[in-house]
């Protein structure tokens, strides 16, 4: 059985690693395994290119073998796969995804401010294909600002992700707002999602402390977005998850 918990960037994902290991400590927990990043990498060049297809497929699915052997209670957490999403069903595994979504404004926020670990950041703009691309890209993707592309690549990265539903066994989508809602039969709710999908059997009560932190916080960031873009770019989408796409 392979199990992947998938979304657009670390919406939370961290937050979910930390509490799939203290709750149900016999199941096995990576967050973005090496070299997750190089695949992701890979990935880029052939959706952008269109070369080495073959080549990337062979590769990814090695991974999975490798990482979701038969019998091994396993959760790869791995937002840098949505650019080989496709590569992820594979005849005779089944294939088990919860899909983490945020509102595309937040998220194009935080992803412009945080943008990556301690030792990329000052260097992640400047590597070829070190963020998602979308594919193809759109016309005018050179004269579009940090913004923006952040708002393409969320709706890029949703839509791979989305399109593996006809081939898992089971998929869920929950909202990053609902897992961290201050409402308990919200957030109840959609840990419920992740805890079944999953077949974990230790839920977490309502009011456990591990709800009062939060790990890997985003900076705080001033940028006010731009609710044309935010409209234009991801308006569809997000309107079938919930959102309403306006200054906030």
């Amino acid at each position: 059985m392979s199990r992947y918990v998938l979304s657009a960037g670390r919406t939370g994902t961290v937050f979910l690693e930390r509490l799939i290991r203290e709750f149900e400590p016999t199941m096995e927990v990576e967050h973005e395994p090496s070299p997750s990043r190089y695949l992701m990498m890979l990935g880029n060049l052939r959706n952008d290119w269109g070369i080495a297809s073959a080549l990337i497929r062979r590769w990814s699915q090695a991974q999975q073998c490798e990482r979701h052997p038969g019998g091994r209670n396993y959760i790869e957490i791995n937002p840098f796969l949505c650019t080989v999403a496709d590569t992820l069903p594979m005849d005779g595994r089944e294939l088990r995804v919860l899909h983490v979504v945020r509102h595309p404004a937040d998220w194009a926020r935080s992803i412009t401010t945080f943008k990556a670990s301690v030792n990329l950041r000052r260097v992640i703009d400047h590597i070829p294909f070190a963020k998602p691309y979308p594919s193809p890209r759109p016309a005018n993707w050179q004269q579009l600002d940090d913004y923006e592309r952040a708002l393409w690549r969320w709706t890029w990265c949703n839509t791979k992700i989305e399109e593996l539903k006809p081939f898992a066994s089971h998929y869920e989508r929950v909202r990053y707002e609902d897992i961290f809602s201050e409402t308990p039969g919200i957030r109840m709710g959609a840990l419920k999602k992740l805890f079944a999908l999953f077949e974990l059997g230790n839920m977490p009560q309502a009011d456990d402390p591990i709800f009062k932190s939060r790990v890997n916080p985003t900076p705080l960031s001033s940028d006010a977005g731009n609710e044309a873009a935010e409209k234009e770019i991801c308006g569809p989408l997000a309107e079938t998850y919930g959102y309403e796409l306006a200054h906030r």
